[in-house]
This record gives C-alpha cells, sequence and structure tokens, in this order.
C-alpha cells in the first residue's frame, strides 16, 4: 500500500497558490497525466497562464470566480472546470477568511504522449483522440 499524507508530503509555491504534486508518483505510478492538489489562500488568484494540456480542475472546498479566457463564472465546492489546451485562465478565491482548494489532472502534453511506459512502449495511443 502506498499513502501520500498531505501532512508530510511536498508543496511549493507554483501558480500562485500552494501547489502538492500528486501523478506522476515517483517508484510508484507514471501515467499519461498528471495531477495535484492546489489551494488558494483567502482573497488571492491564481496567476493566469495557459499551457499545451488539456486540463479539469475539480473544485473541493470553497468559493471563487473562474476565468477562462474572456469568460468569467463563480464556482463552489462540487464544480468540474475543463479548460482546453492554450486557455489563458486563472482562478480567484473570492473568501476573505477560507481557503480555495481543488484537484487539477491535465493531460495530452507533447512530452507526456511521448514518454515510455513502464513497459518501453509510448502513451501515445491513450492521447490520440484528444482534441490538438
Amino acid at each position: 500500500m502506498h499513502i501520500r499524507k498531505a501532512s508530510t508530503d511536498v508543496s511549493k509555491s507554483e501558480y500562485g497558490g500552494d501547489f502538492r504534486r500528486i501523478y506522476p508518483w515517483a517508484g510508484v505510478s507514471t501515467p499519461p497525466w498528471g495531477s495535484a492538489w492546489m489551494t488558494i489562500a483567502a482573497g488571492e488568484a491564481s496567476n493566469p497562464h495557459n499551457h499545451d494540456e488539456d486540463e479539469t480542475f475539480i473544485i473541493v472546498s470553497g468559493t471563487g470566480i473562474m476565468t477562462v479566457d474572456d469568460e468569467s463564472q463563480p464556482v463552489e465546492k462540487g464544480d468540474v472546470i475543463y479548460l482546453p489546451r492554450f486557455s489563458q485562465h486563472h482562478l480567484q478565491n473570492t473568501s476573505a477568511v477560507e481557503s480555495l482548494e481543488f484537484l487539477t489532472v491535465w493531460w495530452g502534453a507533447p512530452e507526456v504522449s511521448a514518454a515510455p511506459t513502464p513497459t518501453g512502449a509510448t502513451t501515445q495511443s491513450v492521447v490520440e483522440g484528444q482534441p490538438a
């Protein structure tokens, strides 16, 4: 059994919040996607950015305003947001007292597509159907 304890796992300041990378998990699994747990402090926002992966945010706690390109909408616990690759996005925590937490999962980056699996094959077939 492998357990990553939140209390002892490594978090870094990335993208304007507390960012704890989960997968790939060295020595455990290297799936064709990555994931992280992110916490945005009360009243703060993630840095506006874009990248060459598709991405999904799953809001675990808190409330905020999600902005993707020129569109903004309120989000709260339980909401799921899809971010197409190269979309400019950021998330504003609208609470003055509570953190906003979400799980992010991304896939389809060129370097992930070409990464060898434990069997030596590439993951290209896993991401072929993803939009470019």
